[in-house]
C-alpha cells in the first residue's frame, strides 16, 4: 500500500502534510503524490483512555513510523503489543479519512 504524500516540484522534497509551502524551499508548487508504506517503527504509545470521538476503540496503539521513503509519519500499529519493539519493520495496511494503519511486515 501507498502513502499520499506532497512532492514539491521544485526541489523534490516529500512531506507528510498537510501544508502550503514546502518546508525545504518554501516553494508553493506542492503537489499530490505517493510514497511506498513500508518502513520502521521508531515510537508508539498505548492509548488507554481515548478521547471521546475515539472511546469505543480504546486501547489502541498510536505508532511513529519512519517510511523508507524518509518522511515520518504518525499511525495507528494494529497487531500484538508485546510484538513491538524498535526498528520493527512494518508497512500500511488501510487508511480511514487520511490516518493510517501499520502492521509487522511479513517475513
Amino acid at each position: 500500500m501507498h502513502i499520499k504524500v506532497l512532492r514539491c516540484e521544485s526541489c523534490g522534497t516529500l512531506d507528510p502534510g498537510p501544508r502550503d509551502l514546502c518546508a525545504a524551499c518554501q516553494s508553493d508548487k506542492l503537489v499530490l503524490s505517493e510514497a511506498p508504506g513500508a518502513g520502521a517503527l521508531v515510537s508508539w504509545t498505548t492509548i488507554r483512555r481515548a478521547p471521546t470521538r475515539f472511546k469505543g476503540q480504546a486501547p489502541y496503539v498510536v505508532a511513529v513510523v519512519k517510511l523508507d521513503a524518509g518522511l515520518i509519519i504518525t499511525g495507528r500499529f494494529s497487531g500484538t503489543e508485546e510484538n513491538l519493539r524498535l526498528d520493527l519493520p512494518v508497512e500500511a495496511v488501510s487508511e480511514d479519512e487520511g490516518a493510517y494503519t501499520f502492521a509487522e511486515k511479513a517475513s
